[in-house]
């Protein structure tokens, strides 16, 4: 289920764009999760991960285009759409990569256009992301980026796709594994979570990732495992 963020300081704007994403599911027969935030201070603070957010510009405190800045510092995937007075406002958006704008008083056909527009985005994207706590601070990294996760002690290490060395944080490999439950992941030992979308080939006990990575099974953990690709896979193995 989509997660929305609602960024509008004024309660009768956010309840019309609110009912406007109430109609959108309802014709498209998707649910959505809408958190409201009636500042950016909030949502700055807040440090969930939404799969797309409305931001108001004019907002007492930091302003929006401030707010989306902010975020893109550790968040450069999620799609923004801008709800602004002023349309000349746009333009500043492309500094943030907004996905777009709308203009208000908002309408449902050109609210419904947004969404057909952001919803072709999520679903390109995969629909899903998870936040690590970096020493650098918040990063938003795509669930189709990551290879495999490993843990060492209290070492968490994220294999990315798109980076050669491994994204370690402090974390616990149970925590990671019920954050994208549902999600493409196989557990193949106590200490390994594996992408199966990331998998290409099984042969005795290991697999080889795409990227040439030999990664081996646990005794206890194979045969669900080889099941679980398998069946991911479309076949045997």
């Amino acid at each position: 289920m989509p997660k929305i963020a609602l960024v509008e300081d004024e309660a009768e704007a956010a309840d019309v764009l609110a009912s406007f994403i109430d109609r959108y599911g309802a014709e498209k027969g998707v649910g959505f999760t809408i958190v409201r935030f009636c500042n950016a201070i909030d949502f700055e603070l807040t440090h969930q991960k939404f799969d797309l957010v409305f931001m108001d510009i004019q907002m007492p405190g930091i302003d929006g285009m401030e707010a989306a800045h902010l975020m893109r510092t550790y968040d450069s995937e999620t799609p923004i759409i801008f709800v602004t007075n002023l349309a000349q406002y746009a333009v500043k958006g492309y500094e943030v990569d907004a996905l777009d704008f709308i203009v208000k008083p908002v309408s449902y056909y050109n609210f419904r256009m947004r969404m057909d527009k952001a919803m072709r985005r999520i679903a390109r994207a995969g629909g899903r992301s998870v936040v690590i706590n970096t020493r650098d601070g918040l990063r938003v990294v795509p669930v189709s980026d990551i290879e495999y996760v490993e843990v060492s002690k209290h070492d968490l290490s994220y294999h990315l796709v798109s980076e050669e060395e491994p994204l370690v944080v402090y974390g616990s490999l149970k925590a990671f594994e019920e954050e994208v439950e549902g999600g493409p992941f196989v557990r193949i030992s106590n200490s390994c979570l594996v992408n199966m979308n990331q998998i290409r080939s099984v042969r005795g006990g290991s697999l080889r990732t795409h990227r040439g990575e030999e990664l081996f099974f646990s005794r206890s953990r194979k045969r669900e495992a080889v099941a679980t690709i398998a069946a991911f896979l479309g076949g045997s193995i």
